[in-house]
């Protein structure tokens, strides 16, 4: 039984986060009712709904490589954080989110 303890503990300890939290200014109110994602490798890792003030919080397993801050109807237009190497992709559905980044936060996310 110890061993069990012990082996799951270990796992524990390697599982990392990715955590996105940021605030998304928009100007069309159908934006509330869709979620917005973060996703990896194709497969949503996290999920939630803005709150009316646009604000959000994001979290994920996460290991290895790069991820995106995802949208599913509605083009981003810009955003800004500290966070260095983050881009909107060719599509303005998401923001990518290099490898090794396990926090980021965005100040500011406006749609199109």
């Amino acid at each position: 039984m110890l061993f069990l303890l012990l082996h799951c503990k270990e796992d524990d300890a390697s599982i990392f986060r990715a955590y996105v939290e940021g605030k998304i200014t928009y100007s069309d109110a159908k934006f509330l009712e869709n979620p917005i994602h973060l996703v990896k490798d194709k497969k949503i890792i996290a999920e939630t709904y803005p709150k009316e003030s646009g604000s959000f919080v994001l979290a994920g397993p996460y290991d290895k490589g790069a991820y995106k801050f995802q949208l599913k109807d509605f083009k981003i237009k810009s955003f800004s954080t500290d966070t260095k190497g983050c881009k909107i992709s060719s599509d303005s559905l998401s923001i990518e989110i290099p490898d090794g980044i396990t926090y980021v936060i965005f100040n500011d996310i406006t749609l199109k």
